[in-house]
């Protein structure tokens, strides 16, 4: 039966993949606009020849015709999808669109790493104080910080950083990952420049973040606090410290380790309008200007990407979650 449950979750995420890169697939070539007509018309322009003749030129140099049946285009794409291959970006046809996604990649991983990481802690610490001191001061602060923090959409806490903190006080750079004088290499002047410009994107990814979890520990926390098995610790004389650590707390997280999968996948998604404003170097930045530029082959090889890590995040979470958690079982 375990077994059977492995082979389910793992054959849900492959179908799971594989479904988004059609769906990805089909509507970026139904999207209205065509690069390639802007790239024939610049070179009829330039060379002084007709605009078909241009056109026909473009297509080769691409090898990729938006006229060919998209079936046909299907079957070249995975065939070298397969081959490891996602094709060369339409902006710029002599780069490779992996090499792309292998540069900008890390950028982005390193600063939602730190801030998926930061968030959940703060995030589960203040749910649970919310849930064990309900009545308090402290958690009507909190209350009032996550309510304030509902409020302000995503999009726009990148530019309040900026304006209170780089603009305002001057205490942080405005923007990029590294200073432009020096040169990235596995030193300590590097490593602290590159951590002290990704001080103000990772508040920011953290403080959109963060409100989730303390919502969330705290209606989990509530649960468990229900349960029979904390009134009869509570019976036995076990000190209410213990309690909220060992019994609490504790159960109250497993929940959110899927939760946590998932949030991955969306702040990866939301890398495009985190990482804009800071003129940060992340997959983020560039999925925003392959949208710009139609260039739908670099924007299908980074959703690909995407997709995959929080559809195998939220396998590994699924897989675990049976070890981690007894209450749950492989066969259900």
């Amino acid at each position: 039966m375990k077994s059977r449950y492995y082979i389910n979750k793992i054959g849900m995420a492959i179908l799971t993949i594989i479904l988004c890169s059609i769906l990805t697939f089909v509507l970026f070539r139904l999207m209205p606009g065509d690069i390639f007509t802007a790239k024939a018309r610049d070179m009829a322009v330039e060379r002084g020849i007709p605009l078909e003749e241009a056109r026909k030129l473009v297509v080769s140099r691409y090898n990729y015709d938006p006229k060919e049946p998209i079936l046909s285009q299907m079957k070249r794409y995975y065939g070298a999808l397969l081959r490891g291959d996602m094709g060369n970006s339409m902006s710029n046809y002599t780069v490779k669109v992996t090499s792309i996604i292998g540069y900008y990649m890390p950028w982005t991983l390193f600063l939602v790493s730190i801030a998926l990481i930061l968030s959940y802690l703060l995030g589960t610490w203040l749910g649970s104080i919310m849930a064990w001191k309900r009545k308090s001061v402290v958690s009507a602060l909190i209350a009032g910080y996550t309510t304030i923090v509902n409020a302000i959409p995503p999009a726009l806490v990148p530019t309040l950083v900026l304006a209170i903190f780089a603009f305002g006080l001057r205490w942080f750079p405005i923007q990029g990952a590294y200073s432009s004088n020096l040169t990235p290499g596995f030193n300590f002047t590097f490593i602290k420049d590159m951590l002290w410009h990704a001080v103000l994107p990772v508040f920011a990814y953290t403080c959109t973040q963060i409100n989730t979890w303390v919502m969330n520990m705290k209606g989990s926390c509530v649960s468990v606090m229900a349960e029979d098995y904390v009134s009869a610790a509570y019976s036995r004389g076990i000190s209410s410290k213990r309690i909220r650590n060992k019994y609490v707390k504790k159960n109250a997280s497993l929940p959110l380790y899927t939760s946590l999968a998932i949030s991955f996948g969306s702040m990866l998604g939301g890398a495009t309008y985190m990482e804009g404003p800071f003129a940060y170097p992340g997959i983020g930045s560039q999925l925003g200007a392959a949208l710009g530029n139609r260039d739908f082959t670099v924007c299908q090889g980074i959703l690909l990407i995407t997709t995959t890590a929080t559809v195998v995040a939220s396998l590994v979470v699924d897989l675990l979650l049976p070890k981690l958690d007894p209450r749950v079982k492989a066969e259900d």
